[in-house]
């Protein structure tokens, strides 16, 4: 069977990634080039006896290597020399179009033309003789409307045909005037690989000063560099112009005799559907209120509509634990087998990022929306202004908003839509300060910290929480564009505003679906990794000897306890033993986790699995023995889980983790934190809510023991409830046993408000950067820089005994202080070669 490699190429918004679609339908597979992160989107197909495989390189508008994604395109038609290169035009669009074009047809391998949205071009009046432009061109020219699912065939057709192409294949030149003798000098005096790219084309971006292609060229001409800086300044002092402006313009130029020659406009002049809709939405006074309305919409619908149908979800993942639980050994009561809990861990660390689904599905269906119809490129425009000041870009307000600019948000699919952003180094910038938003999971732990130390100032508290959050992320994005960041690739804002489509409900959903499909693959992959080393920080190097026999004893104790209250019943021979004992606990505990997650069959399936023991969980109310066993149960079950709370906690307190937190102390008091606050934090780093759930696990053991017991013993079930009712919620807990003022809470506020991204967040952050390095960078910058933040607050407002809110207010000010002295700094401007071509 014939192999047929075939290369999409054209500008961004022309329909490609439609064509991609209809050509090629499900059959795909995505990946990232090597060493970068732009997508290389591949389909399969075959037409008979021809096998396709069809490659959808990245947007890109010219051949001039300013962005990555322009590099990648080129490099892989250098490297992978595709026996075909399919150029996507946007036909309502055509001038702008052909600029890509002529580079694709003099890079020497075979093109073929597909003249997308057809429908389009014809609704504004544009009529194209693809006839006549086939014959100026030398190369295959079809019609087509991908939207309809038109032009299939015709494309399919030249595929067929591509022998026969290649057979008849002439080289494509354009007659630069004043720039041909150096071309040709340079023909002349460089030595060539035979790589079956045009040595024409190669010494026009020579002289353009391509990069990628200097460094090709250098292997067999170690004094590349002096034979082109003479040609260029011969260029430039015979004609006193650039090459790069030339080429442009020439180009622009070229572009303009073909229209005039192949398109005839019945509509000229006349007002179109864009013209009216952008009279409104990019208007000054409209395009920011619509611009939050939109951005609304997209983070209600995602964001707080995604996470309810997680409600829905979850009882499929919590089936799925229950399945797997099952599988795994049983609980010996109180000692639960090491296999067991790692394998319990695994699955909940899994489950944690596959419960996103819903939310992410939506978003990315609402990414593709706004992209088909061509919003996305008008809301850059509108912010860029704006986030350019801090080194950020138009498109970081998507991901910025997704991650929590709003509270309530999530880094991960923040983190996961910053791939749309051109410009490399804002967005590498955007990828580091979207886990400053406040995500989802940030807000229980700012809800306890309020509710202990500032419950008359929660409004003034949320609301210096919901913006400080903005400011440090444009102080910060700032700062690393001007450091650290300032070598990566930028590229010249090239701002396209392309007319607005309807979006097709086949590419929206196959798009949506990639990359969800893209997110459950390396996700679940990395993730498996990365909890399999937390699971081994928490739990090594284990209970304490003295605590452990301890524990021991209570175990051995609630067990004896249970046999006693048995001995009393007629089923005392079915309840004699430690193993009995353990199997009738856990069938138990197993029937009250499944009837919580929502099944409706368990009790169908526990009264087939064990009939005898079921008796203790649905029990017959003339059955008095079970009715004691059932009482036994819930007191064993009850004894069984504080046991195994206690472990938890000891494991924490005496975990590498833990350890680390005492570690910690010694720095970290300065900011006001005491180890436990420090174990809080490093176990946010699985999860946010961890933080929420290790401070409640942590006060929850001061609570006076005493006075529970005195209750349970003399105390009746009215008076024991009426306790449980008085008994101290976990911010009021927090408050009384802590020892922390509300100085300290503000200081720790401060931390989480800077604390690195959580585990998926990081993942994601690794999948977006394809660095371990930027990964490590991420956890060690914020959290260096949050202890550095918080210990310089906690340390100056101690010494001026300042207030808790007195102190944040403080700190507030001071950050839109330098957010406004960074917005008034003048620009540092940069010169482009050739400069930015206007569209």
């Amino acid at each position: 069977m014939q192999e047929l490699k075939v290369a999409l190429a054209g500008q961004p918004n022309c329909g490609k990634s439609t064509i991609f679609n209809m050509l090629s339908g499900i059959h795909q597979h995505i990946a990232n080039y090597p060493g970068v992160t732009v997508d290389k989107k591949s389909g399969y197909f075959d037409l008979g006896d021809i096998e396709v495989e069809m490659v959808d390189l990245p947007g890109t508008y010219s051949f001039s290597s300013y962005s990555l994604e322009e590099k990648v395109a080129k490099e892989f038609i250098i490297n992978e020399k595709p026996d075909l290169i399919l150029n996507i035009v946007d036909a309502s669009n055509l001038k702008r179009n052909l600029y890509l074009t002529f580079q694709l047809l003099e890079i020497g391998v075979p093109v073929a033309i597909v003249l997308n949205m057809c429908d389009v071009a014809q609704a504004r009046g544009i009529k194209i003789d693809d006839k006549k432009m086939s014959e100026i061109l030398k190369c295959p020219v079809v019609k087509a409307s991908a939207r309809k699912g038109e032009g299939k065939d015709e494309i399919y057709e030249i595929l067929k045909n591509v022998d026969e192409i290649k057979k008849n294949y002439s080289e494509f030149k354009i007659n630069y005037d004043e720039l041909e003798k150096h071309i040709v000098s340079l023909q002349t005096s460089l030595n060539f690989e035979d790589s079956g790219i045009s040595r024409r084309w190669l010494c026009i971006k020579t002289l353009e000063k391509d990069t990628s292609i200097i460094e090709i060229l250098t292997k067999n001409n170690s004094n590349i560099n002096d034979v082109i800086e003479k040609q260029r300044q011969e260029f430039h002092d015979h004609y006193d112009k650039d090459v790069e402006s030339f080429l442009a313009s020439f180009r622009y130029e070229s572009a303009d005799i073909i229209f005039h020659k192949c398109v005839t406009e019945t509509k000229k002049g006349k007002e179109t559907i864009t013209d009216i809709v952008d009279r409104y939405v990019l208007n000054r006074w409209l395009s920011f209120p619509f611009l939050l309305l939109i951005i609304f919409i997209t983070y209600e619908s995602s964001i707080v509509f995604g996470y309810k149908l997680t409600e829905y979800t979850w009882p499929i993942f919590a089936w799925i634990k229950n399945f797997v639980s099952d599988l795994l050994p049983a609980a010996d009561v109180a000692k639960i087998p090491m296999i067991t809990d790692l394998g319990i861990w695994l699955v909940n660390s899994a489950i944690a990022l596959l419960n996103y689904l819903p939310i992410f599905f939506i978003l990315f269906a609402l990414i593709a929306i706004l992209e088909d119809v061509g919003y996305m490129p008008r809301m850059a425009f509108i912010l860029d202004k704006l986030f350019r000041k801090f080194g950020l870009h138009g498109q970081s307000t998507l991901p910025l908003v997704l991650g929590g600019a709003f509270v309530g948000g999530c880094a991960v699919p923040g983190v996961m839509t910053t791939k749309g952003i051109s410009d490399d180094r804002a967005r590498m910038a955007t990828i580091l300060t979207v886990p400053l938003m406040n995500c989802l999971a940030k807000v229980p732990f700012y809800t306890l910290l309020l509710g202990a130390f500032f419950p008359q100032n929660m409004s003034i508290m949320m609301f210096y929480i919901s913006t400080v959050t903005v400011l440090a992320a444009l102080i910060i994005a700032k700062f690393l564009t001007s450091t650290i960041l300032k070598t990566r690739h930028t590229a010249p804002f090239v701002m396209e505003l392309p007319p607005y489509h309807l979006p097709t409900f086949k590419g929206v959903i196959l798009r949506s679906f990639e990359r969800v499909w893209v997110y459950i693959k390396k996700v679940c992959t990395i993730v498996i990794a990365v909890a399999i080393v937390l699971f081994a920080l928490l739990q090594f190097p284990g209970v304490p000897n003295d605590i452990n026999d301890r524990l021991n004893a209570d175990e051995e104790k609630a067990i004896e306890n249970f046999i006693k209250s048995a001995e009393k019943t007629g089923y005392k021979d079915l309840l004699d033993t430690r193993e009995s004992v353990a199997d009738v606990l856990n069938f138990y505990d197993g029937y009250r986790a499944k009837k919580m997650g929502g099944s409706k069959s368990v009790d169908d399936e526990y009264a087939k699995k064990n009939p005898e023991f079921y008796k203790f969980i649905k029990v017959d109310k003339d059955d008095k023995d079970a009715r004691t066993i059932n009482t036994a149960l819930r007191k064993l079950s009850t004894a069984r889980n504080k046991i195994l709370r206690e472990q938890k906690e000891a494991k924490i307190e005496h975990s590498v983790l833990g350890m680390a937190g005492r570690a910690l102390e010694p720095i970290s008091r300065f900011a006001g934190f005491d180890w436990k606050i420090n174990v809080a934090f490093l176990s946010s780093f699985a999860a946010r809510e961890s933080a929420v759930a290790t401070l409640g696990n942590i006060y929850e053991s001061n609570k006076d023991d005493s006075s529970i017991r005195q209750v349970d013993a003399n105390a009746s079930v009215a008076e024991a409830g009426e306790f449980v009712e008085q008994t101290l919620r976990p911010e009021e807990q927090m408050a009384k046993n802590s020892g922390y003022t509300p100085l300290h809470a503000a200081s720790i506020i401060i931390f989480m408000l800077l604390t690195p991204p959580c585990i998926a967040t990081m993942i994601v952050v690794k999948m977006q950067t394809n660095s371990y390095k930027w990964m490590a960078f991420g956890i060690f910058f914020p959290f260096g820089l949050a202890l550095l933040v918080s210990s310089l607050f906690f340390t100056i407002s101690s010494i001026f005994g300042l207030s808790g809110l007195m102190a944040m207010s403080i700190y507030y000010f001071l950050l839109v202080f330098i957010v406004i002295v960074l917005w008034m700094m003048p620009e540092k401007q940069i010169n482009w070669s050739g400069g930015v071509q206007k569209i």
